[in-house]
């Protein structure tokens, strides 16, 4: 999906995300713009197109988004049929954690060019917000998926690329044909979740072999009893990631045995709402996306147990950590070119504030923690990373 152009536009005491299917924009008080992927779970970030339209009640386009206008918080919310900006309170003061010395960044600035992973992007863009506050700096954080992304960073067009897979080969002999050196670093984990109608009665569980029947290319599934002759008849509607995701590559790669092999005949989209909107509409329809935003949408979707042969398994934070929430549990990256810590100043200090606040992003983002040994090797390549400086 094509991201469409945009205009980066200044107001005056108001965070902006617009609704925009390819990119979010905020726009704030220091003349500092970030543009963020769709799906940001956080507080500390306001949707609106105008400040004006956001009141109690009033229409909104993206379920979970908050929005903070005049000093009050609003969260866009399903009312009945229709999406409606709730009133939750005053908004809190501040960003996200800032763990060390602020003061630290005061003198940083530059720019600092990030695209890829739409799924990777509320993560980083977050941090990228919250530093652009304790900093001089302009970030701005494209959702050209994964393999834009990579495209575009192996041309040497951006300074850090978000990926919600590693770096295939290809890609990596690109970024190398073109003298392209960088580091690959884990920043959170993430439970891809398949989900269907919270009227659906009968697909608590699904194996992986039966999620191969509906999805893997030649599928001829279109109704339910044909996964499983004790399920109803009912029609399947397929709602799944576009193919320039990384959660598509990781998704057919996982249930279907290899990357980008699926069926066509599915509703794609880069925009999760577009999935959550359409499986809660009709009593037969599943999809897939990330655990972060089935926690965002868990009163609309109902997420569906996997079996890869130990038994039942929920998507969760605690059984990606565990390893038994096979094969849909992923690592999430971000690469970091070497030339940019090299020749731009504000790399080094933005992926070190990243790392410091990394913990209390992931958790207000709803991403999985690293586990310590994750750690323990981000703080390693971030070491490494500063001694290219």
């Amino acid at each position: 999906m094509d991201a469409p152009s945009c205009q980066h536009t200044a107001l005056s005491g108001v965070s902006q995300v617009g609704s925009m299917k390819g990119y979010l924009m905020i726009s704030m008080k220091k003349s500092v713009t970030v543009v963020l992927g769709i799906a940001l779970a956080t507080a500390l970030l306001a949707s609106p197109a105008n400040a004006n339209e956001v009141k109690n009640t009033a229409p909104c386009e993206r379920r979970g988004e908050v929005a903070v206008a005049k000093g009050i918080e609003y969260k866009c919310s399903l009312f009945g049929k229709s999406l409606r900006w709730k009133k939750v309170g005053a908004a809190a003061a501040g960003a996200a954690s800032t763990a060390g010395n602020n003061a630290d960044y005061a003198n940083v600035s530059g720019k600092i060019s990030i695209d890829g992973s739409s799924t990777v992007a509320p993560l980083t863009g977050v941090a990228a917000e919250a530093f652009q506050k304790v900093s001089k700096t302009q970030i701005t954080v494209g959702i050209s998926g994964t393999g834009g992304g990579f495209s575009r960073f192996c041309k040497g067009e951006t300074d850090i690329s978000n990926a919600s897979r590693p770096i295939k080969s290809t890609e990596a002999a690109e970024c190398a044909k073109n003298g392209i050196k960088y580091t690959e670093m884990i920043v959170a984990n993430d439970a891809l979740t398949v989900v269907i109608n919270k009227n659906n009665t009968w697909a608590a569980c699904l194996t992986t072999a039966e999620l191969k029947k509906i999805w893997n290319t030649g599928s001829t599934v279109t109704r339910w009893n044909q996964v499983r002759s004790t399920f109803p008849a009912a029609k399947m509607v397929l709602y799944g990631a576009g193919t320039d995701s990384g959660t598509f590559d990781y998704f057919t790669e996982a249930i279907n045995g290899k990357a980008q092999v699926s069926r066509k005949d599915y509703n794609p989209t880069e925009d999760d709402n577009v999935t959550v909107n359409g499986v809660r509409r009709s009593a037969g329809a599943t999809g897939y996306y990330g655990l972060s935003y089935y926690l965002e949408n868990s009163d609309v979707n109902k997420a569906v147990q996997i079996d890869s042969g130990k038994g039942c398994v929920t998507p969760s934070a605690a059984n990606v950590i565990n390893g038994t929430y096979t094969p849909l549990g992923r690592p999430l990256f971000v690469y970091v070119k070497h030339e940019s810590a090299k020749s731009n100043s504000a790399v080094i200090p933005f992926m070190t504030y990243y790392k410091e606040n990394l913990a209390a992003l992931a958790k207000k983002a709803q991403f999985v923690a690293l586990s310590a040994e994750q750690q323990t090797k981000l703080n390693s390549e971030l070491d490494a990373i500063k001694k290219l400086a």
